[in-house]
């Protein structure tokens, strides 16, 4: 008797999890990915077209889905954007569900994002308004809102020297040598919702500190700086590459 009602107890939660659609609660959560490129002086210090062809499609092989942002010198005047892109292949796609054809798809639509992430470049590269300066939070803060609600498999690539340089902070001459320094002017960023909102999120940086600065200590407290800033952003260790 115990092993018969048993087993008409799993009879009857499956069939309430047909009637409840159990299958759609038990769907993969969207894996977000978030890719940003420097446009400033940056992309003429190094080859950013090359660092694209070499850290962008490896970084998208986890990617459900991704965001693209440019850092210019004003990123909100920008017009060089792109909304989000889906990466893998949905019903309509693939009505029959044949995973070569889906697998087909999804590379397709990454070398599509890698070459999206080049159009933007060259775009706001040739923009004569956001030349000047380097606004790195603008771009952050812009593609958090993009991959928003992130899960907690997201991921964000950012081939940048990350030497944020606009009216509002100067990391060539803004005063971050200690801690207490570091922590005034992240507060005041996230006072003024200029902080990024990264909870849970991979953060991998590409060329971090590329002739910013040739003093050792200097490059040490710009690393410290965003190193902090993460932290209170709620992003997990930064990976420098």
């Amino acid at each position: 008797m115990p092993g018969i009602r048993m087993m008409m107890g799993a009879l009857l939660a499956g069939s309430a999890c047909l009637t409840a659609g159990c299958a759609q609660a038990q769907a993969q959560p969207v894996r977000s990915c978030g890719l940003v490129v420097d446009a400033t002086s940056f992309s003429r210090n190094t080859d950013v077209p090359a660092k694209i062809k070499s850290g962008v499609p490896k970084f998208l092989d986890g990617c459900d889905r991704v965001a693209f942002n440019v850092i210019s010198g004003s990123v909100g005047a920008s017009d060089c954007r792109q909304a989000p892109m889906d990466l893998v292949a949905g019903p309509r796609d693939n009505p029959q569900g044949n995973p070569n054809k889906a697998a087909q798809i999804s590379a397709q639509r990454r070398l599509a994002a890698v070459k999206t992430m080049n159009d933007l470049l060259a775009c706001a590269r040739a923009e004569t308004a956001t030349q000047t300066g380097s606004d790195v939070f603008g771009a952050l803060v812009d593609i958090a809102r993009q991959t928003s609600p992130l899960d907690s498999s997201a991921r964000l690539l950012v081939i940048s020297d990350m030497a944020q340089r606009t009216k509002e902070l100067d990391l060539y001459k803004a005063r971050i040598d200690t801690p207490a320094s570091r922590l005034a002017i992240i507060s005041r960023l996230q006072r003024d919702n200029r902080l990024p909102k990264l909870t849970g999120v991979h953060v991998t940086i590409i060329g971090f500190g590329i002739r910013v600065t040739s003093e050792v200590v200097r490059q040490q407290q710009i690393r410290d700086f965003w190193d902090l800033v993460f932290v209170k952003a709620g992003a997990l260790p930064v990976t420098y590459l």
